[in-house]
């Protein structure tokens, strides 16, 4: 035991006097590693529940009632997730997710890297442009498909200028579907550039620090 504490203190005291390349940085704090996968544990359930209610797959043995409780579930955890995120934001005035004006100038110029016509992508804050758009774009639609469903829940009983606001629940149910594909999409998108981009990312979102590299020397 004595033993690790020693190396610790060495590799640490060896960080502290720069010999190893690149700053370590705290790019994910706690909370936000909290809310990243919590969400996406509860917001897959609620996916994929929400399909399998949609439109039920013969080969599941999986009884109605007990997927919509795993809907519902899901969904609750989503919320409290969503809750913790804003309030961390608000606490730390954390505004990394909220789209400036340059994120929209620069997104044809990051498109443009991704489809292979620029060589190298925009400057971007804590997010790029892509990033920031989608990530900010799920908040409006995942509290707008919750408010739908709670809706469709209690089918008429509550909320029912939900119903005549969109015009009936058949129109509902199609626009909570749109909302899951949406979704399909572009979290397909956010996890094949988080593995292809910059695995140092991916990293931050478990241990929470990745290492900047140093400055280039002209």
């Amino acid at each position: 035991m004595k033993h690790k504490n020693k190396l610790r203190k060495t590799f640490f005291k060896e960080l502290q006097k720069g010999k190893v390349k690149g700053e370590i940085i705290l790019f994910q704090p706690l909370l936000v590693r909290i809310f990243h996968w919590g969400f996406a544990v509860s917001l897959t359930g609620i996916l994929l529940s929400g399909l399998e209610l949609h439109k039920p797959a013969k080969f599941l043995a999986v009884s109605y009632g007990d997927m919509f409780e795993i809907h519902v579930i899901s969904s609750w955890f989503a919320l409290g997730f969503v809750a913790l995120r804003c309030t961390d934001a608000i606490l730390r005035q954390d505004q990394s997710l909220i789209p400036k004006l340059r994120d929209f100038k620069v997104f044809p110029k990051l498109v443009a890297y991704y489809l292979f016509l620029r060589p190298a992508p925009p400057l971007s804050r804590k997010y790029n442009s892509g990033q920031s758009l989608i990530y900010f774009s799920w908040l409006p639609l995942f509290l707008i498909a919750s408010l739908l469903g709670l809706s469709s829940y209690w089918h008429g009983e509550h909320l029912i200028w939900v119903w005549r606001l969109v015009g009936g629940f058949q129109r509902l149910r199609w626009i909570k579907f749109s909302i899951t594909i949406y979704f399909l999409a572009t979290i397909s998108l956010h996890i094949y550039l988080s593995i292809t981009e910059n695995l140092s990312h991916l990293q931050a979102m478990v241990s929470g620090y990745e290492r900047k590299p140093p400055p280039k020397r002209s």
